[in-house]
């Protein structure tokens, strides 16, 4: 990934901004110490990237690599596995409900991510071997 944490430290020196008006304005104790785990949450994410890879802060597209690799196409499981990580959220502050109606979705949800990725792996190693 090639500059996947320039993003991240931009969002980051943004909520250091907002969070040292907010100080200024407020003085509340919660709400600065909200900005401040939210920054760290930030810059800890940019961190862990520029420790995987080099290339996270670096602009441009990435190098080209002669290994063939798998185009991800649209996962259906991906995104209900994000809605419900939501709805598990939302569950624990509105109702129970919602908590296991998210875990529901969140078990199917990986079982059939689990498939795609078990497909992923059995059509790269098929291409490695030069069969199409």
């Amino acid at each position: 990934m090639s500059g996947g944490a320039i993003p991240l430290l931009a969002w980051g020196a943004l909520l250091v901004v907002l969070g040292a008006i907010n100080w200024i304005w407020t003085g509340d104790a919660i709400q600065v110490e909200t900005f401040a785990f939210a920054v760290l949450v930030i810059i800890g994410s940019a961190g862990a990237l520029v420790l995987m890879s080099r290339q996270a802060l670096r602009h441009g597209p990435p190098q080209p690599r002669g290994d063939p690799e798998a185009v991800p196409q649209v996962s259906v499981a991906a995104v209900v596995a994000g809605l419900s990580v939501g709805s598990i959220a939302f569950g624990f502050v509105f109702g129970a409900f919602f908590t296991l109606f998210g875990f529901g979705m969140l078990v199917a949800s990986l079982g059939r991510l689990a498939i795609e990725v078990r497909a992923q792996r059995r059509s790269e190693r098929s291409l490695k071997e030069g069969r199409s």
